[in-house]
């Protein structure tokens, strides 16, 4: 995350004429939300006009106009590019969360059959109670994932902290599913699963990502850049 002193160093050398490992429509989210730094950046583009007076030399009548109106197109085109993905995350958690719920009625209603009951009220010698407490289960966690998934649609903040627990679901059946890939055993169930829950983790990932002032382009470009000496 960043931190102040990250956001003002990086002004300092916005300023400077020099380089900076931020990307600029971070640094104006940022500074946009937090008053510490945009007085920072007020503070230093003032002194930035001080100086250059002087010196002798003749300065913009505003600098701190002069620096906005050169970053203010790039910010809100970056606005727009995260508002989009944010979007697009925040529509498929819903409908990833519609499916979940409805698999899992369709779950409960196919249990019933699982246990039949007899004219006295007790199990048939066939019933097999495990397997319809099995399919409760499984439902009940289908519901609890649809509706977190509806949760963070409606408060996208909060995805970082569904990611980790639905990412864990994915890798640990993922593992099965290639196993049964190799048996040839893979049902449709399974990879209709794996599918939910790949599109449940992305879409947590981008709408957290979105929410936190970065771009999911940006972060791709910087996972895969050389960490600096």
């Amino acid at each position: 995350m960043l931190n102040h002193d990250e956001v003002q160093a990086a002004l300092s050398a916005r300023l400077d004429g020099e380089d900076y490992a931020l990307a600029d429509d971070v640094i104006d989210a940022h500074v946009a939300q937090c008053r510490q730094c945009a007085q920072f950046q007020e503070r230093s583009a003032r002194f930035a006009r001080s100086f250059l007076a002087d010196s002798g030399m003749a300065p913009p009548a505003d600098l701190s106009e002069v620096i906005v109106a050169g970053v203010e197109p790039a910010w809100r085109a970056a606005a727009r590019t995260r508002a989009l993905w944010l979007v697009i995350a925040r529509m498929l958690l819903v409908l990833v969360g519609t499916l979940l719920c409805l698999w899992a009625v369709g779950v409960v209603l196919s249990s019933s059959g699982v246990e039949r009951w007899t004219d006295s009220q007790t199990l048939a010698p066939d019933a097999d109670p495990h397997k319809q407490a099995l399919l409760i289960e499984a439902a009940a966690l289908r519901f609890g994932l649809g509706f977190g998934l509806f949760y963070a649609a409606w408060r996208p903040q909060s995805a970082i902290g569904m990611a980790p627990v639905v990412g864990t679901m994915f890798m640990f059946l993922l593992g099965f599913a290639v196993r049964d890939i190799v048996l040839g055993t893979l049902g449709a169930q399974q990879f209709y699963s794996l599918a939910a829950l790949a599109a449940a983790t992305v879409s947590l990932a981008v709408a957290w990502v979105a929410t936190s002032g970065y771009t999911p382009r940006w972060w791709l470009r910087h996972l895969g850049a050389n960490p600096v000496d």
